[in-house]
């Protein structure tokens, strides 16, 4: 434990700039532990965890490590049983040289550290992590495909065939231990794997389980057949689904509780032949902090400067586009804290709620209890706002609100579903909104895409070819090949030679021209020609950049943008 003293609070105090009353309501709930202090601070949205931790490994003259963002070794967790880490609050995690890396409670104890190399058989280099952060970290990565077989074992599968499995034993099942468990086993399976989705798939044969993990879809479990019906009547009743209805698609949501954090996941039933096919699409991240930083989203400085120019004007509208799963909505909130002071007014209207933020006026649009997202933004420009979040123009009224609220003092975020920067200029219009309203409201477009992110341990140099060369760039004969980089593969990133994902964008900022060309009825390629002379760069020309840097390859680039250059 740290103690809570004066010097402590006014060290955080510089960082947080916790108002007098909030802040002396958590000195009080703290009861002179700073750990515990530093997590209200973090909980209450005034500062984000990296910073926090990082201010109190100083004052253990330790490091804070951020394990959402450290690649775990499994044959480091091997060493350590799980209940030997939930004992000491211990996780070990790397191996460097002769030493382990353990991300610990106490990283002083030394009593504990010595413990840990006795039983890991080397030294223990401990730093500094939150008791919510190793508990939540403990559960999910002691995960594996052999736990989930290892519960499909303890079931006797023979009372599971669906033509004898009565809604009565069905009903007493679903409660059962041992299933909540599968259940559970296999979300944290796919948190462990950082996937975006679930899969639950009934075969003739099998259910198939799958994760959409970096934005491809991998075969993870092959459970038997008679689990189809237990399994997804368990997702099912978990996110309010009526159980013995199964012939129509339904839709839910799912709160998942773990130590650090509830997700929320969004769950899709549909029947298919052989049962209910289950997705369920995690929202957010385990790890990642509600207070988003702009800085961290490895924007290029030629996109990110003009980007953080636009979000401080007073009014007008900006777009974030691109498909789904594109990570607009993350975008969107590092944008809304990078703009975001205790003096102003800030609404975020949304289908659902992707992260949960103490500081922002948070609404769920409901359309079967007449909450549209045209109906709660309507009601928000009656609450005084100054910004304002609208999760997706869905249709032409919501478009022409959004629109006259940035013609009329109001700074409003928003997604579109536009192929480029340069469409979402004349979407609005093709939706129905006025010329004479579009025209003046659009402030700025952010294009974006995700592509793979090479992954560290393996990635290495490649010099593509002169035909590669000639294919995509400029290149001058006898000029120096340039150095891009590949993934080789390697245990870490399970032989793909990637691991996790990283932002490729374009920024149009509208500039009196645009405008003008906007009004004058300019079609998409005089648009994009004015915007080029002005210094506009597109998706791939970022790509190109990022793949020069090492974060990415050449090869995901041209993938991940071919249907952009195609039209």
């Amino acid at each position: 434990m740290i103690k809570l003293t004066e010097s402590l609070i006014a060290s955080l105090q510089e960082k947080a700039h916790v108002p007098p009353a909030p802040l002396a309501s958590m000195i009080r709930a703290a009861k002179n532990d700073a750990v515990d202090f530093a997590q209200f601070v973090i909980q209450d949205g005034y500062l984000d965890r990296d910073t926090a931790g990082e201010w109190l490994a100083s004052q253990l003259n330790r490091t804070y490590v951020n394990l959402s963002k450290t690649l775990f070794q499994e044959e480091m967790l091997s060493m350590l049983t799980v209940e030997i880490a939930q004992r000491y609050q211990a996780i070990p995690f790397y191996n460097l040289g002769n030493a382990v890396t353990v991300a610990m409670v106490s990283p002083n104890d030394q009593q504990v550290v010595t413990v840990l190399e006795n039983l890991l058989m080397k030294p223990v280099s401990p730093v500094f992590c939150f008791k919510d952060e190793v508990d939540s970290a403990i559960k999910v990565n002691y995960q594996s495909a052999q736990h989930v077989d290892d519960l499909v074992t303890s079931f006797d599968l023979t009372v599971f065939q669906a033509g004898e499995l009565s809604d009565a034993a069905l009903m007493k099942l679903l409660d059962s231990k041992p299933l909540v468990e599968l259940s559970d086993s296999i979300i944290l399976l796919a948190l462990k794997e950082r996937a975006s989705d679930i899969h639950i798939e009934p075969k003739k044969n099998e259910v198939l389980v799958r994760f959409r993990i970096d934005g491809d879809l991998v075969d993870r479990l092959f459970l038997p057949v008679e689990m189809a019906l237990p399994l997804t009547s368990r997702y099912k009743i978990s996110s309010g689904l009526d159980i013995t209805e199964r012939r129509r698609p339904q839709d839910g949501r799912l709160s998942f509780a773990l130590p650090m954090k509830v997700l929320d996941l969004r769950v899709s039933c549909l029947p298919v032949m052989h049962g209910e096919k289950v997705v369920m699409r995690i929202l957010g991240s385990l790890y990642t902090s509600s207070v988003l930083n702009l800085d961290k989203l490895d924007f290029s400085p030629e996109v990110l400067r003009p980007f953080k120019t636009t979000l401080k004007y007073q009014q007008g509208i900006l777009f974030v586009t691109g498909p789904t799963g594109s990570g607009k909505s993350t975008t969107l909130y590092a944008a809304l804290n990078f703009i975001n002071t205790r003096d102003i007014n800030m609404v975020t209207i949304e289908d659902p709620v992707e992260y949960e933020v103490p500081t922002l006026n948070q609404v769920m649009v409901n359309d079967k209890a007449g909450r549209g997202f045209q109906t709660v933004l309507r009601s928000v420009l009656r609450q005084d706002p100054d910004t304002i979040l609208v999760g997706e123009i869905r249709d032409t009224e919501t478009a022409r609100i959004a629109a006259q609220a940035a013609l009329t003092g109001h700074l409003v975020l928003t997604t579109l579903h536009t192929n480029d920067a340069i469409q979402a200029t004349t979407r609005l219009l093709e939706m129905g909104v006025e010329r004479f309203i579009v025209a003046p409201s659009i402030i700025g477009v952010l294009g974006q895409r995700l592509v793979k992110r090479l992954c560290e341990y393996c990635k290495t140099e490649h010099r593509p070819n002169r035909e590669e060369l000639r294919q995509y760039f400029y290149w001058r004969e006898g000029a120096e090949l340039p150095v891009f980089y590949k993934g080789t593969g390697c245990g870490h990133c399970g032989g793909s030679g990637y691991s996790g994902r990283v932002g490729i964008h374009e920024f149009l900022k509208i500039t009196p021209q645009l405008r003008d060309a906007i009004l004058r009825e300019r079609n998409y390629d005089e648009i994009l020609a004015i915007a080029v002379q002005q210094g506009f760069h597109n998706l791939r020309y970022d790509g190109f950049k990022k793949s020069l840097r090492g974060l990415t390859s050449l090869e995901e680039v041209i993938r991940a943008t071919a249907s952009l250059e195609d039209e």
